[in-house]
């Protein structure tokens, strides 16, 4: 349930897309900011992300964990990327990329380094802000972390703190991963920047209520990227005529049947990308 209020409401508030109302917008994130702090996500993925795709130093989504995975040309090729695609490291990355990854150790960095993931430049907070920022961080670690071994015998408290937020990631990676870091779409590019948004991006099930539900309409990613700001709802209206547009002019409009055909082509580029260049 946390994912998918997370992917029905949250993510279509930070791109400014729930309300007509500008402040609706910037305030809901804050009610339940269990993907990231609203403030960096805005620095990663609504201006890094959306205005860089897979452009190698630009977009941060290329870069949150180079030591443990390799799925873009730039991040250089490490003797720990040969073993990325076997399950267990698949399976530690996805489980932990949220709830320790954005939430934590890339949120501290962009604050110390005033920069995320070497990628995005970030202002420099005034004292106030940090303040605030800080002390979201410090309740979300609380309530997700703490609190439970207050409450329940350790055995309970070690599953209560790790596994729902480890199902939480997971569901997150898989509805991020195979949308962009996919063969077709991760070397694909364009000196047009409409067209760089579709050829860098992949649909999936665009047939199935599953599909779309279950990723907030993520598996419009091309329409996505094409109109953030516009409400996940509108999107499937959307797509016959942006699929028309792209045969009309010979653009490639990159498509699965859904998540089995999407996950296998994200887990082969992963393999392609462990093996040394």
């Amino acid at each position: 349930l946390a994912w998918l209020t997370i992917a029905n409401y949250w993510h279509d508030a930070t791109h400014f897309a729930l309300s007509s109302d500008w402040r609706v917008n910037a305030f809901m994130p804050y009610l339940l900011p269990l993907l990231s702090s609203p403030s960096v996500w805005y620095h990663q993925h609504t201006i890094g992300h959306h205005a860089y795709t897979n452009i190698g130093h630009k977009d941060p989504d290329l870069a949150h964990a180079p030591q443990l995975m390799r799925e873009h040309k730039s991040i250089r090729w490490r003797s720990t990327h040969s073993n990325q695609a076997h399950f267990l490291r698949i399976l530690l990355v996805w489980s932990i990329a949220s709830g320790i990854g954005l939430n934590i150790l890339s949120d501290m960095r962009s604050v110390v380094k005033l920069t995320y993931n070497n990628a995005v430049p970030c202002m420099q907070r005034s004292r106030s802000n940090l303040a605030a920022h800080l002390s979201g961080r410090l309740f979300y670690i609380s309530v997700a972390y703490v609190w439970p071994f207050f409450v329940f015998p350790l055995w309970k408290a070690l599953i209560w703190s790790f596994v729902p937020n480890a199902i939480f990631s997971m569901c997150f990676m898989l509805n991020s991963q195979i949308n962009h870091m996919v063969g077709p779409c991760i070397d694909a590019s364009s000196k047009n920047f409409y067209k760089h948004q579709i050829v860098t991006a992949q649909n999936f099930g665009n047939d199935s209520r599953l599909c779309y539900y279950f990723s907030g309409g993520l598996n419009y990613q091309i329409e996505h990227h094409l109109f953030p700001t516009i409400n996940h709802c509108h999107l499937p209206a959307l797509a016959p005529g942006v699929k028309r547009i792209c045969q009309k002019h010979g653009v490639p409009y990159n498509v699965v049947s859904g998540y089995k055909e999407a996950l296998v082509a994200h887990l082969a580029h992963t393999v392609e990308m462990a093996v040394r260049p």
